[in-house]
């Protein structure tokens, strides 16, 4: 079985220079999105985004522990990133790639896109995940767009739901 695609974005209130400066917490991200139980930089990365920049993260789905070890490999400074989940733990995948972007930018105001692919391991997994992975995309952003828009860190995932959920809808639809 293929890989599968799944695409969503946001509109932010926000700077493409703040939306950058966000994104570029890369190591730290579970400093400010609960999304991320921990993260943590990898050999000698830090925790700015750059090309080759390497994380942990722990995060906890449905009680299972998860465990991903990830690698920046596509960079353009200001613009976007995209990465590999290169080693993991208690997840069913045999290959994963998020890519983050910022496009539309107008006067306070960006779009973030999220782009992941992916292939479960069975492989027949691959299609009953779609969902699952359609739903972590936008999370994932709600998580970025809570953070820039208010400041407010670690607020769980189901009260942003709460909070923005025409943004889910529209996420939905997009995706």
């Amino acid at each position: 079985m293929a890989a599968r695609h799944v695409h969503s974005q946001m509109f932010i209130r926000t700077t493409p220079e703040r939306m950058w400066e966000i994104l570029s917490h890369y190591g730290d991200v579970s400093s400010f999105h609960s999304g991320v139980r921990r993260s943590f930089s990898e050999d000698g990365s830090d925790d700015r985004a750059a090309a080759g920049c390497e994380r942990v993260c722990n995060i906890v789905d449905m009680g299972m522990n998860i465990t991903l070890k990830e690698r920046i490999v596509d960079y353009v400074e200001g613009r976007s990133y995209r990465y590999e989940v290169y080693e993991w733990k208690n997840f069913p995948i045999s290959c994963m790639q998020f890519g983050f972007r910022i496009t539309d930018a107008t006067p306070g105001h960006v779009t973030l896109t999220i782009d992941i692919d992916f292939e479960a391991r069975p492989s027949l997994l691959t299609v009953l995940m779609l969902g699952k992975v359609r739903r972590l995309a936008r999370d994932v952003l709600l998580g970025y767009k809570h953070f820039a828009e208010t400041g407010e860190r670690r607020v769980p995932i189901r009260q942003l739901k709460e909070r923005y959920r025409e943004h889910a809808r529209l996420a939905l639809q997009l995706g």
